[in-house]
C-alpha cells in the first residue's frame, strides 16, 4: 500500500473520537465476526482452551466482545497517529499502581515494564512515557519504510524504539545496568527454541525466556501493565507488580511467573484480550495443533 495512501487513512481515522468508536465499532465488529472466518474460529478455539466451564453462551458473548474491541484498536490508529500528545493523555483517567514504580526508582533499581496485547495497548506504550521514560523492545517488521512511518508515530512522546536484535538487546542490557526502565510485550508465542513451555490459564503455552532472564540478571523490578478501555471514550492504565517466581533459577517457575503476570493483566477485562492471536500454536512434544481442522 502507497505510503499516501496510508496517512489518507489514519488522517480519516483520527476524525473518530473514542467516544464515537463505542457506536461506530459494533456494525463494523458485527460484520468482522460473521466475514473472517479465520478470527472466529481462533477466537473460539482459545476461548475453549483458556475458560473450559465458561457457559458456552457467555463465552461467545465474551467472543463477539472481543471482535467489538479489536474493531476499538484499528479506529484508535488515527488517534494515535495525528492527535497531539496532551489531547490523548487527557483522554486517561488516573492510573492504578504507579506507586509500585515511584518506589524502585527511589530504590535505583532498573525497571521491566511488560505490556500486553489488552485493550488499547499502543495507547499504553504511549502514554506510559508520560511516566516511565525509557526504552521500547521492539520487532522490526518486513517493510522498512512502513516500519520507519509507524516508528515516528510511537516516538511522539519521547519513546526510544530498541530492535529486538543483537545490538538492540545489548542497548537494553546497559540501560538496565544503570537502573533505567526498558519495556517489552512479553505475551507473544516465541519462536521453538527461545522459550520455554508453561501453564497459561492451565494450557501449556511456549512461552519467551527473555522477560526473566533480564530482570534475574539486572535485579530488576518487573511490572506488568495493561490499557483498559473504560465506558464513556476513557482509558485507564493498570500495573501489577510481578510474582517474585520470576526470579526463580529454574526457567519453567520464571516463565510460570510471566505468564500468571500476563493473566492478571487479562483478567482486568477479558473481553478485551486479542483472543485472535494464536496464542497455542507450537505444542509440547506429542501434542497435536489445537488450531488445525
Amino acid at each position: 500500500m502507497k505510503l499516501w495512501l496510508i496517512r489518507l487513512v489514519m488522517r480519516m481515522l483520527s476524525w473518530i473520537t473514542p467516544r464515537a468508536g463505542e457506536f461506530i465499532a459494533p456494525p463494523i465488529a458485527f460484520l468482522v465476526w460473521h466475514l473472517s472466518a479465520r478470527l472466529r474460529r481462533v477466537t473460539i478455539i482459545n476461548l475453549k482452551l483458556v475458560f473450559p466451564d465458561m457457559d458456552a453462551g457467555a463465552r461467545h458473548k465474551m467472543a463477539r466482545a472481543s471482535m467489538y474491541h479489536y474493531v476499538r484498536g484499528v479506529l484508535e490508529a488515527g488517534m494515535l497517529w495525528n492527535w497531539s500528545i496532551d489531547r490523548i493523555f487527557d483522554q486517561f483517567d488516573e492510573a492504578l499502581g504507579l506507586d509500585q514504580y515511584e518506589q524502585a526508582k527511589t530504590e535505583g533499581r532498573g525497571v521491566i515494564l511488560a505490556g500486553v496485547h489488552a485493550g488499547s495497548w499502543e495507547l499504553l506504550g504511549l502514554y506510559m512515557q508520560k511516566h516511565f521514560k525509557g526504552s521500547i523492545l521492539y520487532k522490526p517488521g518486513k517493510h522498512a519504510d512502513i516500519e520507519e512511518m509507524l516508528l515516528e508515530k510511537r516516538r511522539r512522546s519521547g519513546a526510544v524504539l530498541v530492535p529486538a536484535s543483537p545490538s538492540g538487546l545489548r542497548t537494553m542490557y546497559s540501560r538496565l545496568k544503570r537502573g533505567e526502565t526498558v519495556a517489552l510485550v512479553p505475551d507473544q508465542e516465541p519462536t521453538l527454541g527461545e522459550g520455554q513451555f508453561a501453564p497459561f490459564y492451565g494450557v501449556e503455552a511456549l512461552t519467551g525466556v527473555l522477560l526473566p532472564r533480564m530482570a534475574q540478571r539486572f535485579n530488576a523490578l518487573v511490572l506488568f501493565a495493561t490499557c483498559r478501555r473504560v465506558t464513556g471514550g476513557r482509558y485507564q492504565v493498570h500495573i501489577f507488580k510481578a510474582d517474585e517466581d520470576i526470579y526463580d533459577s529454574d526457567m519453567r517457575v520464571a516463565v510460570s511467573a510471566v505468564n500468571r503476570g500476563i493473566e492478571q493483566c487479562i483478567d482486568v477485562a477479558p473481553e478485551q484480550n486479542l483472543w485472535a492471536y494464536k496464542r497455542f500454536r507450537n505444542r509440547p512434544e506429542g501434542e497435536k495443533s489445537v488450531y488445525k481442522k
